[in-house]
């Protein structure tokens, strides 16, 4: 029986250099939403993606979902610049039906920040997967030690 779906062997792969890649961009992407919400740079977070796709294209992956699950690792923190919104919400002296189009904005809002994220993830991804591929590593990952010498 075949292992499909996110938690097969290649899931694993994937998931793990993901992990790399993102907890690699968390630190700088936190240290950025905490010093100025304002203006995040997504830097760390298109560096880490480009490393866990650079990985996983060693192994013959898909280096595009590795750079988008990198991304979202590595790129949570920048939903922190919704932290003052959230908390001003409730104090603001608006009608009950305001203060809900406030919430599903900021919803709306956060879910731009991370599709953003997400996207750039992405593309870093492709990006450290065409430098992989330029370095020689875009091969197809090892049947299990079987050579045809035909």
């Amino acid at each position: 029986m075949s292992e499909t779906g996110p938690l097969s062997q290649s899931g694993k792969t994937q998931w793990k250099d993901a992990l790399v890649g993102g907890l690699l961009a968390l630190p700088g992407t936190a240290l950025a939403a905490w010093r100025s919400p304002e203006s995040i740079s997504l830097g760390t977070v298109v560096v880490g993606s480009a490393i866990a796709d650079s990985l996983i294209k060693r192994r013959g992956g898909n280096g595009t979902a590795t750079g988008l699950r990198a991304a979202l690792i590595g790129g949570f923190p920048a939903v922190w610049a919704l932290k003052g919104l959230v908390w001003a919400l409730p104090t603001i002296p608006n009608p009950p039906w305001f203060q809900a189009v406030g919430v599903v904005v900021t919803l709306t809002v956060g879910g731009v920040i991370l599709l953003v994220v997400a996207v750039c993830g992405a593309l870093a991804g492709r990006v450290g997967g065409w430098l992989a591929e330029q370095r020689g590593h875009g091969g197809v990952a090892d049947a299990g030690g079987s050579v045809d010498t035909t």
